[in-house]
């Protein structure tokens, strides 16, 4: 390892950093991340100051660091390793890196007790942020360490430091490769067609390294990472952002198509028909193959799915736990569990065996192996859930979250249960729903999900209009 220094740093752009009037900001320490637009709300001032918080207070003394391709990563990352040897701990630079590159590092090293990824996940290209692992390879979020990081950076109470960390690189991809592909049994995937979309973030790298093995006939969509996102935004739960990918399956008779956010901790499948899986029916899929290996087993959803969860799950003969949205949430309840799984609708995917994080990339392994093995197509496998009829997720803009939810609870009193883990769940008979505030925007999301294609759209249009009254 070569030593760290001790001395001003200045980015690319001949920044230097401000000790004395550091860019943070509360608003940016989010419930998941810290994330802002890029020069406007977070620079390498905050990026300096936010190392050497998190090693005061994460105690950590040996830190993995990995940025995404954003043009902004490059001079962020850099600060942001410069507060870390500052405040006295050594950093393992792996370079270009998906987040559970980084969540793979971090817990498959014995030598490592934090990590953090420098990316902004889904969002535009003007955006960047920060994702943080801690010593016991737990998320750091709100509710779990983000209101201390965030005092800690503002307030700059750093302890004094007698020397500098030590800062070295670390190739992880040939050991990344070997746990990932551990996951499925590969020799029975069988040639499959299929159309990947990395949408100009750092799935092509990814799947270049671990995936040509297979003998898939490959159709790639936008592998060459590019932060400026030349195509379409990389976050496919948008559906604007599916077209491309849809197009190509029913242009090629794919058996399959597959899409990642920039960063790849989401992943989202499309069938060979060119429709698009929700997340919820993927965590069924998953649950249900996991089932077959480990019987019994404990498997974590969202608040939001379907019952196709629960119902399948435990006829599958697991067990079925709901969970408030967010991997922090998710994350604690499969330690409490000792869940094998978790999925949530947003196409984040959690194993065990992972230390209960999000991986992009095993998920697609294990959906092509059932494909195979099952000699079913994907759309005929998700058929045989029966039918279930959900509104997908609706956003709606508000100018007062705290009423809507008050205004729910009042029209819905007669309901069967009420839960107010997350938002707002309403169960009845043949209906329910969960209205949820966004953590980020104005913004109220409705899942709602009926026994009849009639009933869900009447009780969704009738939800809808009470929400946007407000």
């Amino acid at each position: 390892m070569s030593r760290g220094t001790i001395s001003p740093y200045k980015n690319p752009k001949g920044m230097n950093i401000d000790n004395t009037s550091p860019k943070v900001n509360e608003s940016n320490f989010r419930n998941y991340d810290v994330r802002g637009e890029y020069l406007k709300e977070i620079d390498e001032t905050t990026a300096y100051h936010i190392g050497r918080a998190f090693v005061e207070f994460t105690k950590a003394t040996n830190i993995i660091v990995g940025g995404d391709m954003r043009t902004s990563t490059p001079s962020l990352k850099e600060a942001l390793i410069q507060g870390i040897l500052e405040q006295g701990a050594n950093v393992s630079d792996i370079g270009l890196s998906t987040t559970d590159g980084v969540y793979f590092a971090t817990h498959h090293y014995p030598d490592f007790d934090g990590g953090i990824m420098v990316t902004a996940s889904h969002m535009p290209q003007q955006f960047n942020g920060f994702k943080f692992l801690n010593k016991n390879l737990e998320p750091i979020g709100k509710g779990f360490g983000m209101e201390e990081l965030y005092q800690i950076a503002h307030t700059q109470n750093y302890s004094p430091v007698s020397e500098p960390g030590t800062r070295s690189n670390k190739d992880i991809w040939s050991d990344y490769k070997e746990f990932v592909l551990g996951f499925a049994n590969i020799q029975s995937i069988r040639p499959m067609k299929v159309v990947m979309d990395a949408g100009n973030g750092l799935a092509g790298f990814i799947v270049n390294k671990i995936y040509l093995d297979l003998h898939l006939d490959i159709i790639p969509l936008y592998f060459e990472p590019d932060g400026t996102f030349p195509n379409h935004d990389a976050n496919p739960i948008l559906p604007e952002n599916r077209i491309d990918i849809i197009n190509k399956v029913k242009e090629t008779d794919a058996d399959l198509g597959i899409a990642w956010d920039a960063d790849c901790d989401r992943v989202y499948f499309i069938d060979e028909k060119g429709n698009y899986i929700d997340g919820d029916f993927t965590t069924v899929l998953l649950g249900l193959h996991i089932l077959e290996r480990k019987p019994g087993a404990g498997i974590v959803y969202d608040i939001r799915a379907s019952h196709a969860v629960k119902d399948l799950i435990e006829k599958a003969g697991g067990k079925a736990y709901a969970e408030r949205v967010g991997h922090s949430y998710i994350k604690r309840r499969m330690r409490q569990e000792d869940a094998e799984f978790g999925g949530e609708v947003s196409g984040h995917y959690y194993f065990k065996r992972n230390a209960y994080a999000e991986n992009g990339f095993i998920a697609p392994l294990m959906i092509m192996e059932r494909i195979c093995r099952s000699g079913k197509s994907i759309s005929e496998l998700i058929k045989s859930f029966g039918d279930y009829f959900i509104s997908g997720e609706i956003n709606s803009e508000v100018h007062d979250q705290n009423m809507v939810i008050q205004a729910i609870a009042g029209k819905y009193a007669d309901a069967v249960h009420i839960d107010y883990r997350d938002g707002i769940t309403v169960e009845y008979e043949n209906w329910h729903f969960n209205v949820r505030p966004s953590a980020n925007d104005p913004v109220m999301r409705l899942n709602l999900e009926a026994n009849s294609k009639e009933l869900m759209e009447q009780k969704r249009d009738e939800l809808l209009s009470l929400i946007r009254s407000y």
